[in-house]
């Protein structure tokens, strides 16, 4: 297995071989062995004689509690050709700090090792099932992992190195990059959907390993005083004079919002529409590659990164959070309802390749009712996304040192202030729920 990255060591041949049980790293169970996701061969990956180098993966601001780090591999493949591989080791960290929330960091890893090795390749699998020729795969190739304690660790395929790119997540997404999102988000939901219609004993597993989420640790002091805190500042943003009828109802939630929440997420309420979500929806998540030549800012393909708080619950979740805090009150107000549509009809048409009954699955009336109640996730996660890509990356404290920097406090309020207002007054101005009615 591959240890936690320290004082930038990394030893290749601790990557496990195909024959290994928990190995996944060349997709040996399916097609996809003989090639990766990028075009590398095996052999291209088979690397020896090899020299390292080990950098941050990642800018500051694009990543807190864990260790994101760059490996570039040089070397030679069987046949004696150059080759060099470039691979992201995310790692746990190991301080005095973290150790007060090692569980829920542990926790974390085991939740997105599930998601790539088993949920991912079960995703590949009834794609290939079922001859889609442009399947979903907005997710870097996975190599291996370690859930070790205090020593979790995953390599990934870096993403940069294939021409993807982060938006600036100081700034909203324009129009063209809020549709790629809405319309991947629409392909992916529609996977745990297809599955749960198909394979329903397949969905069961599914089911057991995602039902339980970050958000049953709300009574962790850590998060618990974190979201007060960005709650209670996101209250702020309204006048209660002016905004009166909607800072009441926001405070309203402000002073409920554990059971307001905790309810929301109840398992024992899991429904027949209840799919796999992404869940941490923040700008930093996304990478996008730009391949239009006649129109070079316009995105082509996205990839979703970090997939440790994903769990089992409404779509509702993933559309409400990337929204509300990936976008603008300008491009709501003009495109908020085609977003919806945009995602839906992405959806649906996935769900037909699938060979899946879309609008039984889940009718766009459905849909608009869990917009309406599940929401208030969105919006809180919106308190604590916001709040983040409103503050400069060099003000940005290491939280995995002190994690009393959770609650670290922005040197200008005024773009903060106003994103996070108008969030607010659009969240209601849509008829959703504050509470869990």
């Amino acid at each position: 297995m591959l240890p936690i990255l320290e004082d930038s060591e990394f030893n290749l041949d601790e990557i496990p071989s195909d024959d290994d049980d928990d190995a996944d790293i060349f997709n040996t169970d399916d097609s996809e062995s003989e090639k990766s996701s990028d075009g590398d061969t095996e052999e291209d990956c088979d690397i020896h004689n090899y020299t390292m180098e080990v950098s941050d993966g990642t800018e500051k601001g694009q990543n807190f509690l864990t260790i994101i780090s760059q490996v570039v591999v040089n070397g030679y493949n069987s046949k004696g050709n150059a080759v060099q591989k470039s691979f992201i080791v995310k790692s746990s960290p190991f301080t005095e700090a973290t150790a007060k929330i090692n569980d829920l960091l542990q926790d974390a890893f085991i939740r997105e090792v599930y998601i790539y090795v088993k949920l991912f390749r079960e995703f590949r699998l009834i794609q290939q099932e079922k001859n889609i020729t442009d399947p979903f795969k907005s997710y870097p190739e996975y190599f291996t992992s370690s859930l070790q304690n205090c020593g979790e660790s995953i390599v990934l395929q870096d993403l940069k190195a294939y021409g993807y790119k982060h938006w600036n997540r100081e700034n909203p997404t324009d129009f063209n990059h809020a549709v790629l999102l809405m319309k991947e988000y629409g392909r992916f939901h529609a996977l745990s959907f297809a599955i749960r219609d198909q394979k329903p004993q397949l969905f069961e597993d599914i089911i057991e390993n995602t039902r339980l989420s970050w958000f049953h640790n709300l009574n962790q002091k850590v998060i618990h005083d974190l979201s007060k805190d960005r709650v209670e500042q996101a209250l702020n943003t309204l006048n209660p004079i002016e905004d009166k009828l909607v800072y009441d109802k926001f405070k309203q939630f402000s002073e409920n919002m554990f059971e307001v929440l905790l309810e929301c997420i109840d398992v024992t309420s899991a429904s027949q529409y209840d799919v796999v979500n992404h869940v941490d929806c923040s700008l930093s998540n996304f990478m996008f590659k730009y391949e239009d030549q006649e129109d070079p800012h316009k995105p082509t393909s996205i990839c979703f990164l970090d997939w440790q708080l994903s769990y089992l619950c409404s779509p509702a979740i993933d559309i409400s959070t990337a929204i509300f805090s990936s976008t603008d009150k300008k491009l709501r107000d003009e495109h908020y309802n085609d977003l919806i549509q945009e995602y839906y009809n992405s959806l649906c048409l996935m769900l037909e390749k699938l060979g899946t009954d879309a609008k039984d699955t889940l009718p766009f009336t459905v849909l608009q009712q869990h917009l309406k109640k599940y929401s208030i996730l969105g919006l809180y996660m919106s308190t604590l996304l916001v709040y983040v890509q409103s503050m400069k990356k060099e003000e940005i404290p290491n939280m995995a040192n002190d994690t009393t920097q959770f609650r670290f406090k922005l040197n200008d309020f005024k773009k903060y202030n106003t994103r996070m207002r108008d969030i607010i007054l659009d969240f209601d101005a849509f008829g959703y729920n504050f509470s869990f009615d």
